[in-house]
């Protein structure tokens, strides 16, 4: 199979695992504490392969340190969004603004130039997705919660071109990924002990059942979005992993009972052709 068509299929399992992982954290009562148990249960399997693989130089951890004090930041707008917003305003906009963040950050950073239809299908994709949950009735945004979400969504591109960056010097994606999740835990563990204080254990012992299924999923999410990002580039597979947004419309439906719309099954396809045009570029 090509390199772009295996990259695109990892993109789209990416796009897919995000999305369940994400209805876990809607489930969520204590958002902060879900995301930190999550990564932290990602760490036993994590911390053998670590061990085994040859220990990154610091041409590899300067990404890694880069891309987990953004990562943190990333989690910490989307708690503060969730708190201000629903989830069909705010996380569209957070993920749906990233890709063409992501294509900017990259033909600056990575010297990845788009042609003219990738940025119509790039443009495109963006717009839809963005559009893709904007409320139906009394949609009157909110400038705190969609604030929060646009900050997320620079967080979600500048972590997108650090960590291709980062996954490229490296070479080795699982190498990466391990080393990113040992650090998120830390990171995520110490502000959730630091923020709840004495409530830490008994919000965590709440959050385990919803956090040990996420958990898989969070891990398979980012191990093919590295994979992607190592071998395609960027802006392509960053447009093609926010379809994650289409597949937890979809969720929602299916185990929220959320409407899915007239609407939303138009701009699904309004998406895909978006997506069509950004590989055809």
């Amino acid at each position: 199979m090509e390199v772009n068509a295996l990259a695109a299929l990892a993109m789209a399992g990416s796009a897919i695992a995000h999305s369940v992982m994400t209805l876990f954290t809607k489930q969520a009562r204590d958002t902060l504490v879900f995301r930190a148990v999550t990564v932290l249960l990602c760490v036993p399997v994590c911390l053998p392969i670590a061990i085994i693989l040859p220990f990154p130089g610091w041409e590899v951890w300067r990404f890694l340190l880069l891309g987990a004090a953004i990562i943190w930041a990333f989690n910490m707008f989307l708690i503060a969004a969730f708190q201000r917003g629903e989830m069909n305003l705010v996380y569209p906009v957070m993920r749906g603004a990233a890709p063409a963040m992501a294509g900017v950050f990259a033909f600056i950073f990575l010297d990845e130039a788009l042609s003219l239809i990738a940025i119509i299908g790039l443009a495109t994709a963006s717009a839809a997705i963005i559009a893709f949950a904007w409320p139906e009735r009394n949609g009157v945004p909110k400038a705190a919660a969609l604030a929060f979400a646009l900050s997320a969504a620079v967080m979600t591109a500048s972590y997108t071109v650090v960590d291709a960056s980062g996954v490229r010097e490296a070479g080795n994606p699982i190498q990466y990924a391990v080393w990113f999740f040992i650090l998120s835990a830390i990171t995520m563990g110490v502000t959730a002990i630091v923020r709840r204080g004495r409530r830490i254990v008994t919000a965590a012992l709440q959050e385990l059942p919803g956090a040990a299924r996420s958990a898989g999923f969070n891990l398979a999410t980012y191990t093919l979005a590295l994979y992607a990002y190592s071998v395609a580039p960027v802006a392509p597979m960053a447009a093609l992993r926010e379809t994650s947004i289409v597949f937890g419309a979809i969720l929602a439906a299916l185990v929220l009972k959320e409407p899915f719309g007239l609407r939303r099954g138009v701009l699904a396809f309004i998406l895909a052709g978006g997506l069509a045009l950004l590989q055809l570029g």
